[in-house]
């Protein structure tokens, strides 16, 4: 079967989960015996060389990868723009008349232009929509905690509703939890889609024989460092949780706008060590050797690819419970029935000390946590997740 998949980024210009997931979906694909081409975006000013990328990509000329660069003005002209890119419609329904796929699957559009669901429906293909944030009811995708009326405004309103005639129904409509697909429920969305919760697919890691304390307690942060991730809270909540254990340390490997301001939170203290960023043998050796990771997001998440992550290195995980988040976590979870971390409320720096203390004083409940951790995402190895994805091609 020939399948197009169409994300806003992807590699070399790959910076979050749902690119990680989009390349994740291609390689499963393509060693389940598909021929798979990818339809993106690279910044105006990148001239890219990819004779040796398999497989075949498509690159289009966007503004979105440096859309934070522009003032707030011209990014809501941008974003009206980018809802009806006639010339981007063209272009993406010239590729695909050309190769001649039998499906479409689409995933974060903006940056291509949201008339590629009419030019999909134009051409009778099949198309599968994978939903990854709420960017189709706010174009800001973010909703943080405390701001949710962010998209009960009339502005808000009207733009989802847009939104939803544009997309229409596709065929599936794929939603990593139920959180996310109630939110769309809300706004009307995809009437006519059958529409499924299917947890991001996620490769099972070796791990070691024993996550046993040796030395210092290791939290780990993984991600982004932007404000509405949280990690100002969680630097103050290690500075608080030292005064009680001295032996812990705080390893946060990413990037991001807000680092600086995260070095300045941390001051001199030794024990909180920035990284940068990691390449993913790098990430792997940190979910090895830590004992914890933290999610302190102040943003309502999806289905934290992070998370997913830890679980399969047999990493427990403390995080704010927010959207799906407490799904993934907690007893009522979407993938099974045992806790795989502990929760604490969102923005609360007491709650997070008791937390992260707490998982320090229970190496065994830790160890438990990690095995049900394991357990939830076996059964959502990329080998699974494709052929569900077969099944609901048809």
């Amino acid at each position: 079967m020939k399948i197009c998949l169409i994300n806003n980024l992807y590699k070399p210009y790959a910076r979050g989960g749902a690119e990680k997931i989009a390349e994740t979906i291609v390689n499963g694909l393509i060693k389940a015996g598909h021929e798979v081409f990818i339809i993106t975006t690279k910044p105006y000013s990148e001239k890219l060389q990819t004779p040796d990328f398999k497989p075949k990509i498509y690159y289009l000329n966007s503004r979105y990868y440096n859309l934070n660069k522009l003032p707030k003005f011209l990014r809501l002209v941008w974003h009206v723009w980018d809802m009806f890119d006639i010339v981007s419609y063209f272009k993406i329904k010239k590729i695909l008349r050309a190769e001649k796929c039998d499906v479409v699957i689409t995933n974060n559009l903006m940056g291509l232009g949201f008339l590629i669901p009419l030019a999909i429906r134009r051409l009778k293909l099949k198309h599968l929509h994978l939903v990854h944030d709420i960017q189709l009811i706010h174009p800001s995708g973010l909703m943080n905690f405390g701001q949710e009326n962010i998209i009960n405004g009339q502005w808000a309103r009207n733009y989802a509703g847009l939104c939803s005639q544009l997309f229409a129904s596709p065929k599936v409509v794929i939603f990593p939890s139920h959180w996310l697909m109630n939110r769309y429920l809300d706004r009307i969305f995809f009437i006519k889609s059958k529409r499924i919760v299917l947890p991001n697919p996620v490769a099972l890691m070796p791990i070691a024989e024993s996550k046993k304390t040796e030395g210092n307690f290791k939290f780990l942060y993984l991600g982004q460092i932007e404000k509405h991730k949280g990690l100002n809270l969680l630097i103050q909540a290690c500075k608080k949780v030292k005064e009680k254990f001295p032996r812990v340390e705080l390893i946060i490997a990413g990037v991001g706008s807000d680092l600086e301001s995260a070095k300045l939170k941390a001051g001199s203290d030794q024990s909180i060590k920035f990284l940068g960023w990691q390449s993913e043998a790098e990430v792997n050796r940190l979910l090895a050797t830590s004992q914890c990771l933290v999610m302190p997001t102040l943003c309502y998440e999806n289905c934290p690819t992070v998370i997913l992550e830890a679980f399969s290195a047999g990493l427990p995980v403390v995080a704010a419970d927010l959207g799906g988040i407490s799904e993934l976590i907690g007893e009522n979870a979407c993938l099974a029935d045992r806790q795989a971390g502990t929760l604490f409320r969102p923005g609360n720096v007491v709650d997070l000390v008791e937390k992260m203390q707490w998982a320090i004083s229970h190496e065994s409940d830790l160890a438990e946590m990690a095995a049900a951790g394991r357990t939830k995402v076996a059964s959502y190895n990329v080998e699974n997740y494709i052929k569900e994805l077969e099944g609901l091609i048809g």
